[in-house]
């Protein structure tokens, strides 16, 4: 039997979720480094620390479990099932509380609008996803592909060929985001805005789209194609990071966007991005030598 599509999706859902939350552990982590004229807590780098081993563990847990669904293992059924009813009791409680709590004084009627929509969101995504989950997981059919073995041709591309393919495709859908919310885009120190920011994610997206589908089919001309592409998203944020007037075009940029919003919270932007800076290489060089070390999957295909 093969893999069903729900369960693809739910583990793609489950790594983009937990690679997330590794980004926010190291977020946490480098927010130790931030300089601040405020006093701190008693204790509150150790509460930061064992907070960010938390989440790191939680996180790993969350691809741990989504390698585990992506092989079709019966133990990563039990365990996403278990997870999504955690997230779905305390999403549910959250979103009530948020929603009952009297909004403060000091905040406009508008901001205070703008927050429980917020809020809405933080914790009415995760208790979709939760309830996506419980049902998926539990219906005969799902059951039964667990316990019957996958398909040899199913199992021909290897796992983390499949992984990489499908988050591209999830990438794809990040950029046709950001253009119906009409973000700027920010290229080796130049900013665009209006028709041509939704250009170029319109590119990326389709890029991503071709990578993420051709990777999946063992193409190999998507395989060198997706190595570059990696390969230039690392080197763009590297050239961005580590160039100071570009660095400070970019946080001009930010600062406008910021104004534009009620009560901002306020960022030490160098830190964050000297650790998505390291994150986003992390990710980036673990792709490249997957796509790398499993050429001969792609090879073997061509030639058939």
């Amino acid at each position: 039997m093969s893999r069903p599509a729900g369960v693809t999706g739910s583990a793609i859902v489950a790594s983009v979720g937990s690679l997330f939350t590794l980004l926010l552990a190291a977020l946490s982590i480098g927010s130790l480094f931030m300089e601040t004229t405020k006093p701190q807590p008693p204790n509150s780098a150790q509460f930061v620390i064992v907070s960010a081993v938390m989440i790191t563990l939680l996180g790993a847990l969350g691809i741990w479990t989504a390698v585990g669904l992506f092989r079709m293992r019966s133990w990563a059924r039990t365990s996403i099932v278990i997870f999504a009813g955690f997230l779905a009791a305390t999403s549910l409680f959250s979103l009530l509380l948020t929603m009952a709590i009297p909004i403060p004084p000091e905040f406009s009627a508008g901001t205070g609008q703008i927050f429980r929509r917020v809020m809405a969101g933080m914790f009415g995504i995760p208790l979709a996803i939760a309830v996506w989950w419980l049902v998926q997981f539990n219906t005969q059919s799902t059951k039964a592909a667990f316990a019957s073995p996958i398909d040899e041709d199913a199992s021909m591309t290897p796992l983390s060929i499949t992984i990489i393919g499908w988050l591209t495709l999830f990438g794809s859908a990040s950029s046709l985001l950001f253009v119906l919310l009409r973000v700027p885009a920010f290229l080796f120190g130049a900013s665009f805005t209006g028709w041509s920011a939704g250009a170029i994610y319109l590119l990326f997206a389709a890029l991503s789209v071709y990578i993420g589908k051709g990777l999946l089919d063992l193409r190999e001309q998507a395989r060198i194609v997706a190595i570059g592409w990696f390969a230039f998203g690392f080197i763009h944020l590297s050239f961005v990071t580590l160039v100071p007037s570009v660095r400070e075009r970019l946080f001009a940029v930010q600062r406008t966007l910021e104004a534009n919003q009620p009560n901002p919270i306020p960022l030490d932007q160098g830190m964050m991005m000297n650790v998505i800076l390291g994150f986003s290489a992390l990710l980036a060089v673990a792709a490249i030598w997957f796509l790398i070390r499993n050429r001969a999957a792609f090879v073997r295909t061509a030639s058939l």
